[in-house]
């Protein structure tokens, strides 16, 4: 490699990884389900309207997949699409401050809220395919993994300390709701907005000189036939599937040690500081071990790390002697593993030619589609059974997820495989 063409990767690397950072930062404040969920619920009462978001993140960031995926390896400037769909993305969250800054009444700024937020997972649909096009062309294979884990870390670092700031706005009684919810909009605003720091250093080392343009009904008309002939495609497709339900499980692990040790307020705020803090240490192992392992290590390693989680849920459940630190430990290890989409995601680049990229992460994306009601279903057998048989659902289906994770590709087969995808090319 050129010093040249290493210099850029460096480049890359570290400014892919500090914009990452950034939106990680952001969505820790304007969580779906934390901050969002209270702004709602506060200004309707609505519980409906609370599910109507977490629908409304999920659809309308497919949507936005679908119409560009046909058209990414038509992009002639990949750092130039992604600055411009970014910053007017990452601004939105400041609109959606100055209703509540100006006093619109509660419905009517939910209702603003709700339109704004709808363009900014549809602008989020139309970069996330994108970024993956452009990570798979910038960064090393081998480094893509780590990258990922280390946005993850400075993600968390971001979120603890926008996190402080974040319980005072909540909890202040010197605000009025609307100015408390204002400022945690703007907050989030600004830290996504920083993004536009590290953007303009992306360089594109391969850049598409012949544009591949294609029609959007044939480009999905093979998708079935690109699924049918890809042997390493379906399989991690059906390896993912029971982590939905062992991942969903988990979940619930905070919620079931709250009512199983009667803890105080105090006691559940810092659970929630075991899930920042297995978070930031996920971050780096993961990324580490898909740097020196491969990406099956990553989904192999999460997959046992939940089962061992449930296991030590279910353990405290028939011995609460275990007490509190036991519960603060399984939260943190349940936390770390969450980050299992780093190795799924990393080994969807690993496995996809290169024309074929959009495709494989549309369809590695859209699978989860179907499976956003698990933590419904899961919710239900609580109610309906209790804590322990949801977790044992989760062991049975994290031991199913294992079986079928070693059936993937191995590091070595994978570095075979770019290797000759880049003969080729």
């Amino acid at each position: 490699m050129s010093k040249q063409k290493k210099d850029i990767g460096t480049r890359n690397y570290w400014a892919m990884t500090f914009e990452g950072s950034t939106f990680i930062g952001g969505i820790a404040v304007m969580s779906t389900a934390g901050s969002v969920a209270l702004f709602i619920n506060l200004m309707t009462g609505s519980k409906t309207l609370v599910g109507l978001a977490v629908t409304i993140q999920s659809l309308l960031q497919l949507i936005g997949q679908l119409i560009v995926a046909p058209y990414v390896r038509s992009i002639r400037n990949l750092p130039k699409y992604l600055t411009k769909i970014v910053l007017a993305q990452r601004v939105l969250p400041i609109l959606i401050s100055i209703p509540l800054f100006i006093g619109v009444s509660n419905h009517w700024s939910v209702t603003i809220y709700f339109i704004l937020i709808s363009i900014f997972w549809f602008f989020d649909g139309l970069v996330m395919l994108p970024w993956s096009e452009f990570c798979a062309r910038a960064i090393q294979a081998e480094k893509r993994g780590q990258m990922m884990g280390l946005q993850i870390t400075v993600g968390g670092i971001v979120s603890l300390l926008t996190g402080l700031l974040l319980t005072w706005l909540l909890a202040t009684p010197v605000l009025t709701d609307n100015h408390r919810f204002a400022f945690v909009f703007l907050l989030a605003g600004i830290v996504f907005s920083s993004s536009a720091i590290f953007l303009p250093m992306f360089r594109d080392p391969a850049p598409i000189k012949n544009p591949q343009k294609e029609p959007m009904g044939v480009y999905y008309k093979r998708v079935p036939t690109v699924v049918k002939n890809s042997k390493s495609l379906q399989g991690v497709l059906f390896a993912r599937i029971p982590a939905y339900f062992a991942f969903s499980s988990a979940t619930f692990i905070v919620v079931f040690g709250v009512s199983a040790l009667s803890l105080s307020s105090i006691q559940t705020s810092w659970l929630v500081y075991a899930n920042i803090v297995g978070n930031l240490i996920g971050g780096v192992l993961l990324g580490e071990i898909s740097r020196r392992l491969g990406s099956k290590a990553i989904i192999l390693l999460c997959n046992l790390g939940v089962i061992i989680a449930l296991g030590m849920a279910i353990s405290l459940a028939l011995f609460p002697t275990l007490g509190y630190a036991w519960l603060f430990a399984t939260c943190a290890l349940a936390s770390m593993m969450q980050s299992n989409w780093l190795g799924y995601h990393t080994y969807f680049l690993d496995i996809s030619p290169a024309h074929e990229r959009s495709v494989f992460q549309v369809v590695g994306n859209s699978i989860g589609i179907p499976f956003s009601l698990v933590g419904y279903l899961i919710g239900a057998i609580v109610d309906r059974w209790g804590f322990v048989s949801a977790f044992a659902l989760g062991v049975t289906a994290g031991v199913l997820a294992v079986i079928l994770g070693t059936r993937l590709q191995s590091k070595r087969a994978i570095q075979a495989f770019i290797e000759q995808q880049q003969q080729e090319t």
